[in-house]
């Protein structure tokens, strides 16, 4: 009979979960589990099946890699996806908004900088906040809603923790 230490390591140790998930109803379209180790863009890449034109993807910046985000673009689907605060890419040519056209590897996209203040028992963070989005067209979709529409994408955070945690055996 084998211990429970024994029982514990025969299981495969899966840390990491990556979902498409609906942010109205948080219906989980579809999901990859893996290793945390290559992250989220490798794994995220088997989701690129389920993604097609007519999606608004809401893509967090760990998603925010050229080859990625043109692999999303090639699907069809649409996304705003926050890029890191230390990538700042090229202005090609500013909106009335204050959005501004750039290019990310070979594609083009829109990119909304905003701040954002997050207000907490703990105190009051401000940043500056960079969404870049294939939704280029300023006067059809405006950077303030595009902005509320990713607030939206922490709801199917709380969803992916919960996958996560499913995938760890409840740990």
């Amino acid at each position: 009979m084998r211990s429970r230490r024994q029982q514990m390591t025969a299981q495969p140790r899966v840390t990491n979960a990556v979902a498409l998930v609906a942010c109205g109803t948080r219906a989980v379209i579809d999901a990859v589990f893996g290793p945390r180790k290559p992250g989220e863009p490798v794994l995220g890449r088997r989701l690129l099946r389920s993604m097609h034109q007519g999606m608004v993807v809401l893509l967090d910046r760990g998603f925010a890699t050229n080859a990625f985000l043109q692999a999303a673009a090639g699907t069809g689907a649409d996304f705003p996806a926050r890029l890191s605060a230390v990538r700042k890419p090229p202005v090609l040519h500013r909106f009335d908004d204050g959005s501004f056209l750039s290019q990310i590897g070979t594609g083009q996209v829109r990119i909304i900088e905003c701040e954002i203040t997050i207000v907490t028992t703990a105190g009051r963070h401000s940043g500056v906040y960079r969404l870049a989005t294939t939704l280029l067209d300023h006067r059809r979709y405006l950077a303030f809603e595009l902005v509320r529409l990713y607030h939206e994408r922490w709801g199917a955070t709380r969803c992916r923790t919960s996958l996560s945690e499913l995938s760890e055996g409840g740990r």
